[in-house]
């Protein structure tokens, strides 16, 4: 071999090492794929193995398919159920709202039902007098002409002041008595 490189001779050879390895390779993995294994072997483990690999592949499809069939159906319906869970919140909080309006609005009614009078101070008594002739939301005296607001327990309060009071509590702001059931009770 020394000799023909020296005198010129070309040669050649083909190493097939490699090849033989990486198609043994390829035959197994294919091998240990298709009879649904879950591991390779050793080298030569595999020979004499036969697989039926058309059944196993068969059956291996239609339980992929019943197992992204159950995945979608059961998807779908999680998702209905968040969508409907949605819905219906947003249903309560529009009635929660209109509930709110509406009791305002009773509240507004009931309130124009209530009688008003013009303040005409008293000049007798004006010691006693005094004390009760300042409104007990706002804690300020009535005055001339002012507008008051007369509740069903005869207590008197600035219009104004008993209003916004009346909108929240609706109760007497000194004898806590419910002011506009009272109300309701004597329009009827």
């Amino acid at each position: 071999l020394l000799g023909a490189l020296i005198s010129g001779l070309r040669a050649s050879a083909k190493i097939t090492f490699k090849s033989i390895i990486q198609d043994n390779l390829g035959v197994t993995l294919t091998l240990w794929s298709t009879c649904g294994r879950s591991r390779g072997g050793l080298y030569g483990e595999w020979q004499g193995v036969i697989c039926t690999g058309e059944n196993s592949s068969q059956v291996q499809k239609y339980l992929q398919q019943l197992w992204n069939t159950i995945l979608l159906v059961g998807l779908i319906l999680c998702t209905g159920v968040i969508v409907q869970a949605r819905w219906q919140y947003r249903q309560y909080e529009l009635s929660a709202e209109d509930a709110e309006i509406s009791l305002k609005q009773q509240i507004l009614k009931r309130l124009s039902a209530l009688k008003t009078r013009k303040y005409h101070p008293n000049k007798r008594c004006k010691t006693r007098v005094q004390e009760l002739e300042n409104c007990a939301v706002c804690l300020e005296e009535f005055y001339k002409n002012q507008c008051l607001r007369v509740l069903p327990c005869l207590h008197e309060f600035h219009r104004d002041c008993v209003d916004r009071w009346l909108l929240l509590q609706q109760t007497c702001p000194l004898c806590k008595r419910n002011v506009l059931d009272d109300a309701l009770v004597g329009d009827s």
